[in-house]
């Protein structure tokens, strides 16, 4: 077959495939190494909470029947936890997948999407595979969402607004009152996307809760969730949107049947039942984001102050160049280019001990950097 009769969609011609962080097996057989650390992909460095373990094996059981297509007992649940109405919940695995639901359902050719960049790279690819425009809006100097140039940048053609709160990534965070200052000059014919992936993280007074802040006081906006990063599921891929009941049938319409497997629904309800237990990971993880942070400024790097699980740092390189340096002593991080910021790194929050070890990492690095 030649190269002539592949018709592939003119909005893709230019996409590059979404780049997610090395595998750790991958690293181990390519370098030779024993042992690694993969600090790139934001994940949790805990597994299941406990009742969401035995869920995963109860449910292997009955793995030769397929799941729930309209989950609905974890739709409940999650409805239960928000004071919402299973109408109001929508599943994704994982809530990029939703984000990629919104843009099959809401988008045309010439609409426009409006975002912070650099940010989650889905924003964009999503839009651009719909033939959609991406409207990519500066962060303002101190690496935050500038609400005001994207108020300025709206115009009739934009459907959606994203708003990722922490942003990914570079972990700031916008304030109750300012996004709720941002959401009263919105237009009716926009769709506020609040992406909170990392709402668990966050231990600001000041940061908002989307659901209840603004979604519950009828605000015209969607929250994403997830199960993927405090609740240890990424492997199972879950999570979810609240939204209005008109939405999420518009994202129904376009998701692929039985998508969510019966596992992660199962492990989601557990998770659920034992939410009260991750205020102690919260808490890990602000201690190690510190560790993190001072040290990396210790060093001469430029860490970014964080609310999430992961710390953007500033570099005088390219990011690749000292991402390879650390994939030789078993770290793995993120380089941002990806995100557009190509003089940067993004390190995830691991346990205690292997934060002590990606510094040291780190600190190697840099003085062979140094080194005459």
């Amino acid at each position: 077959m030649t190269e002539a009769s592949h018709r592939f969609r003119s909005a893709i011609a230019d996409l590059v495939p979404y780049e997610p962080g090395k595998p750790a097996d991958e690293l181990m057989r390519e370098r030779g190494l024993s042992r690694c650390i993969k600090l790139a992909s934001n994940e949790g460095p805990w597994g299941p909470l406990p009742a969401a373990a035995e869920a995963i094996i109860a449910a292997t059981n009955d793995l030769n029947r397929y799941p729930d297509g309209a989950g609905v007992l974890v739709r409940e649940a999650i409805a239960d936890v928000h004071g919402v109405t299973p109408d109001e919940v929508v599943l994704g695995h994982g809530a990029d997948a939703i984000i990629n639901n919104l843009s099959l359902a809401m988008l045309e050719p010439g609409d426009e999407v409006v975002f912070g960049w650099p940010s989650f790279p889905s924003y964009f690819l999503d839009a651009r595979m719909m033939g959609a425009q991406p409207v990519m809006v500066g962060l303002d100097e101190d690496h935050r969402y500038n609400l005001a140039a994207m108020l300025d940048a709206i115009t009739d053609r934009t459907r959606i607004v994203y708003i990722c709160n922490p942003n990914n990534p570079t972990g700031t965070m916008v304030t109750r009152d300012e996004l709720a200052s941002f959401l009263d000059q919105v237009p009716e014919h926009v769709l506020t996307v609040l992406d909170e992936a990392y709402f668990e993280y966050v231990q600001r007074d000041d940061y908002p809760d989307g659901i209840a802040d603004f979604y519950a006081q009828g605000r015209r906006v969607a929250v994403l969730r997830t199960f993927s990063k405090i609740y240890g599921l990424a492997g199972l891929r879950i999570g979810y949107a609240i939204a209005h009941p008109d939405i999420a049938r518009a994202i129904n319409k376009v998701r692929n049947a039985f998508d969510i497997t019966a596992p992660a629904q199962v492990a989601a309800r557990a998770s659920l039942a034992e939410r009260h237990l991750i205020s102690e990971r919260a808490r890990a993880n602000a201690e190690g984001r510190e560790t993190l942070t001072n040290a990396l400024r210790e060093l001469g790097l430029r860490p970014v102050e964080s609310v999430g699980n992961f710390v953007c740092v500033e570099l005088d390189m390219p990011g690749r160049e000292l991402y390879e340096q650390l994939l030789n002593h078993g770290i793995i991080v993120r380089p941002l280019d990806p995100f557009g910021m190509p003089n940067a790194i993004r390190v995830t929050v691991g346990t205690p001990e292997e934060n002590i070890e990606a510094i040291a990492a780190f600190r190697a690095v840099l003085g062979s950097l140094v080194s005459p």
